[in-house]
C-alpha cells in the first residue's frame, strides 16, 4: 500500500486491544512524524508518551473524572488550547451529517457504547500528547498539526491504530501529574494509540466532502 493509500484509507479507532506496543515502535513513529515540515525548521512541539502503568493510571484517573462529581469541580474540564467555540453553518452542516451517519451505522446500545468509548480514553495501549508554547502563533499550530499527522500516518504504516481527540486531554492536571511540562507549554492534543480490537465500532468509516464543495481552481 502506498502512502496515498494510507492517507485515503487511515480512520480513527475507538477501542482497542490490551496488546503491549513495542517501545521501539512507538519511537520510530514520533521519529517518522517528527520530518513533518516547520517554519524555519522551527519544530515547536514537544512530546510526551504516556506507556505501561502511567498511561494506565492517567485511563483510570480519566474513567473517575467524568463521572464523579466531585472530581469535576475540581478538575479543569478544559484544553489548554481553546476548542472551537462555535461553527460556520458549512461547518454545521458536515457535524450533522456525521452526526446522521452515526444513527444510521450504529443501533442504539453501539451508539451509546460509541459516545461512551472516550471515558475510558478508548482503551489506549499508549497515549502521544503533543504540546506547544503557549500563545504560540498559528504557523506553530500548524507545524505541530502535521507532526500530528504524521503519527497518524506513520502508526497507520507499522499496523498500529489511532485516535486524535479532544477526551485525551480534557483534564490536563492528570496528564501534568505524570510528566515535568513546563508551564509556558499548552497541552494541544492527545492521540491515542494501540492495535484495534475487532468490533463494530472500529468499522466506522466517515466519508468527505466532494472538492467541488471546498476547492476553487483558476487556470
Amino acid at each position: 500500500m502506498n502512502q496515498l493509500s494510507h492517507t485515503q484509507y487511515r480512520h480513527s479507532t475507538r477501542l482497542f486491544t490490551d496488546q503491549v506496543i513495542d517501545l521501539a515502535t512507538l519511537e520510530n513513529i514520533i521519529r517518522t512524524a517528527s520530518h513533518a515540515p516547520s517554519w524555519e525548521n522551527a519544530q515547536p512541539w514537544k512530546v510526551y508518551l504516556a506507556t505501561g502503568d502511567t498511561v494506565k493510571q492517567i485511563r483510570a484517573s480519566h474513567e473517575k473524572a467524568v463521572q464523579d462529581k466531585a472530581v469535576q469541580d475540581k478538575a479543569k474540564s478544559w484544553t489548554e488550547v481553546t476548542p472551537p467555540l462555535d461553527w460556520k453553518p458549512d461547518q454545521q452542516k458536515n457535524i450533522e451529517h456525521w452526526q446522521t451517519a452515526l444513527g444510521d451505522f450504529f443501533n442504539s446500545d453501539e451508539l451509546q457504547a460509541f459516545h461512551t468509548a472516550g471515558k475510558k480514553l478508548y482503551h489506549a495501549a499508549a497515549i502521544v500528547y503533543i504540546t506547544i508554547p503557549k500563545n504560540a502563533s498559528a504557523y506553530l499550530a500548524y507545524d505541530a498539526g502535521a507532526f500530528g499527522y504524521g503519527v497518524l500516518l506513520a502508526a497507520k504504516d507499522a499496523g498500529i491504530g489511532t485516535i486524535p481527540a479532544y477526551e485525551m486531554i480534557r483534564y490536563p492536571d492528570e496528564i501534568r501529574a505524570h510528566f515535568d511540562i513546563s508551564s509556558d507549554e499548552a497541552l494541544l492534543m492527545g492521540i491515542a494509540l494501540g492495535y484495534p480490537a475487532s468490533s463494530k465500532i472500529n468499522d466506522l468509516k466517515t466519508d468527505r466532502r466532494p472538492l467541488k464543495d471546498f476547492l476553487q481552481i483558476k487556470d
